[in-house]
């Protein structure tokens, strides 16, 4: 029985009671937005090189690889292509990227167990992106 009145007491208390902020203008719901460590890795990358070449996909980021080269020969399976292209002030989200255009293909490398690596072609070759270690 007492477990029942306190059960009933503590849902009553937390039912009732509303998440405020106190502004200069007054009481206002408390906005919190959440964000995801693939976004606050996307938007540190690129506060950190504003001309960072990146992309998401299955909610990691990549960033293209000057010194790693694939041949078309170690090309394997679509993975999917660029739908998006990020805009200051907009949040990431899957298959957006800062500098590939929409359509830009990406695809698994050959005998990869991992997808740490995607190949992403580029006209006529295929550059290789990287994903960033999170933490």
């Amino acid at each position: 029985m007492k477990s029942a009145i306190v059960i009933t007491l503590l849902a009553t208390l937390l039912g009732c009671s509303s998440s405020t902020v106190q502004t200069q203008q007054g009481v206002q719901p408390n906005n919190i937005t959440e964000i995801s460590t693939t976004e606050i890795l996307a938007q540190e990358t690129i506060r950190d090189s504003p001309h960072a070449d990146l992309f998401i996909f299955k909610n990691r980021v990549y960033v293209v690889d000057h010194q790693l080269t694939v041949q078309s020969n170690q090309i394997g399976e679509k993975l999917g292509t660029i739908q998006q292209q990020h805009k200051a002030d907009e949040p990431f989200t899957e298959f957006m990227s800062t500098t590939l255009p929409i359509g830009t293909e990406m695809y698994q490398i050959k005998n990869e167990v991992h997808i740490d690596q995607l190949a992403i072609k580029v006209k006529d070759h295929y550059k290789v992106y990287k994903a960033l270690e999170e933490g």
